[in-house]
């Protein structure tokens, strides 16, 4: 749990609405990823109401077959998706409230445009096979550049080596 000082607004709602909910507790780094992202939506604009409205309005699924954490993450992210309510309500100049320029991001990925997004890859596959892993410094995997199996390596699945130089 986060020390005191560290107790930003959004971990005291979710362990508020934890204590209400007990399904809907959330512990340790969810909590603070969770909350992080609640009180990021607290200063853009929406309300405590809100977002309680926004993680405990749907009951869970059943089976749950994802962390509650997930599932809270992941409705988070689609109410992040638009502009607040009150500032959508307020936006009443003629201009639908999408043509207001969302907040700005908070995070390194969230800076990037569609482009840089599209180009950027997080695994890079081998363009032989398609695997999501290169060797190192190379295009293709060790199993495409006929690297040899490793006979040090124990466990049940054997990886390649680089071959001596």
């Amino acid at each position: 749990m986060p020390a005191a000082d560290e107790m930003h607004p959004g971990i005291l709602m979710l362990l508020e609405l934890g204590a209400a909910r007990p399904e809907l507790l959330l512990t340790g780094q969810a909590l603070t990823d969770q909350g992080r992202a609640v009180t990021v939506m607290l200063e853009a604009g929406w309300s405590r109401e809100q977002l309680q409205h926004v993680i405990a309005a749907r009951p869970l699924p059943h089976p749950v077959r994802a962390t509650v954490g997930a599932i809270i993450a992941a409705r988070l992210r689609t109410a992040q998706a638009y502009p607040p309510p009150a500032l959508a309500a307020a936006n009443r100049d003629g201009h639908p409230p999408w043509d207001t320029p969302p907040p700005q991001p908070t995070t390194p990925a969230a800076a990037r445009t569609v482009s840089e997004a599209l180009a950027h890859r997080a695994l890079v596959e081998c363009t032989g096979c398609g695997v999501p892993r290169t060797a190192p410094g190379e295009d293709l995997c060790p199993a495409c550049l006929h690297w040899p199996l490793c006979r040090t390596c124990p466990g049940p699945t054997p990886r390649r080596a680089r071959p001596k130089q």
